[in-house]
């Protein structure tokens, strides 16, 4: 695949062209994660509505019924349940690695094996998540899927 970027001072905004010979998987990866880049989550924090971009979340966690989406520094709610946000987020790169919690793919920078064939994903905001046995095949797919383009 050949990238060509092209500054032009007449766009009002940044604008995506991808070319293609036949709809493959990389190229259906790309335009999903395009079409996600500008995408946002309404969430609310201290009583105070905020519109997070999808690409700024960490990963999202349900806990007691309440889901979280965390962020680098911040967390925030959502009022989604948690099936709700894996449909949603599916195609902007979170993968499901627990009962409840999705994990945004992209935040990875490494994985750490544990005992009893758990493993602990590492996060570029130096967070950890834990991945539990049942979902180890989702993200390791989802890995190697990244891996091949």
């Amino acid at each position: 695949m050949r990238l060509i970027l092209c500054e032009r001072q007449n766009l009002e905004e940044p604008e995506v062209t991808v070319a293609y010979r036949e709809m493959t998987k990389n190229v259906k990866r790309v335009a999903d994660y395009v079409r996600c880049v500008d995408r946002t989550l309404l969430c609310k924090k201290d009583n105070e509505e905020h519109s997070i971009l999808i690409n700024d979340i960490f990963y999202v966690e349900s806990v007691d019924k309440k889901v979280f989406v965390y962020c680098e520094k911040e967390v925030f709610r959502n009022n989604y349940r948690l099936y709700e946000l894996e449909e949603m987020l599916s195609r902007a790169g979170f993968v499901r690695v627990s009962k409840s919690v999705l994990l945004n793919v992209e935040k990875l920078i490494g994985i750490k094996t544990l005992v009893n064939s758990k493993l602990e994903a590492k996060l570029s905001n130096g967070e950890s998540v834990y991945v539990t046995r049942k979902y180890l095949k989702d993200i390791r797919s989802e890995l190697i899927r990244r891996n091949e383009g």
